[in-house]
């Protein structure tokens, strides 16, 4: 279940747009550029992480400002999972923590607001699974409630129906509250509502193979290749497609 977590849960998050930033922070453009230019250039791991602890600095000196903290949240987030893929556990760990401050500074900033809520969220189960089998679970367990409160918040959004599904497939039944069958249910409502989504139609077709539906699973790992490219997502949007077609091959 871990190592499964690891690989899926990092692709979640290619379907929040980016914030703006608030005047303040365009006071300081010339720093904001330069992290702007290492996150542009973060297909290079190195650049990455200049721009996840550029983000972390401007949020820290700006806490006030509820797009940098989502920056902050967001970046520190996917490279996160980039250092799990070195084995870099206390490193992801770390980075997923400094993210999910952000994102409570976020919440702070605007209470009751879904986007931050569902960062805090993501960086918490990121942390979570560095922990081991039983203190991933533990971590996990809570996750359902709140992503449930999420969902509330506005229920014509999708990514808390897709997070939840996510954790309904990868959780064990026997000692978690897995659940495939409605793991199906909330991944195709989330796909309802985006359907040219990266994150959707993978977890879609990862639902369909865990159910053993390969046919179902091969045709929405192929749907990836046409899907929507948001904004500031290109990379991760470029991950979402490489791992398609990675799962495509194990599958056919």
């Amino acid at each position: 279940m871990k190592k499964n977590v690891f690989l899926m849960i990092a692709l979640l998050g290619v379907c929040v747009a980016s914030p703006v930033f608030s005047q303040e922070i365009a006071l300081h453009s010339d720093e904001l550029s330069r992290v702007m230019a290492a996150y542009e250039a973060r297909k290079d791991m190195a650049r990455h992480a200049e721009a996840q602890k550029g983000f972390k600095r401007l949020a820290a000196a700006h806490p006030g400002d509820y797009g940098l903290q989502i920056w902050c949240a967001r970046t520190s987030y996917y490279y996160a999972h980039r250092l799990v893929q070195h084995d870099d556990e206390d490193g992801c760990a770390k980075v997923a923590r400094e993210g999910i401050t952000c994102a409570r500074r976020a919440e702070k900033a605007r209470p009751r607001d879904y986007t931050a809520k569902y960062w805090e969220l993501m960086d918490r189960m990121k942390a979570g699974v560095t922990l081991g089998m039983i203190g991933a679970l533990k971590a996990v367990k809570p996750l359902k409630g709140e992503l449930e409160r999420l969902i509330s918040l506005d229920p014509k959004r999708f990514e808390g129906y897709l997070f939840l599904g996510m954790l309904y497939r990868e959780l064990p039944s026997l000692v978690s509250w897995g659940d495939d069958d409605k793991a199906l249910e909330y991944v195709k409502k989330a796909e309802r509502i985006a359907p040219r989504n990266a994150d959707a139609l993978l977890e879609v077709a990862e639902t369909y193979h865990k159910l053993g539906n390969d046919a179902m699973a091969v045709a929405y790992f192929g749907k990836v290749a046409t899907c929507n490219v948001p904004k500031h997502l290109e990379w991760e949007t470029w991950d979402a497609r490489r791992w398609a077609k990675k799962r495509l091959k194990d599958i056919q």
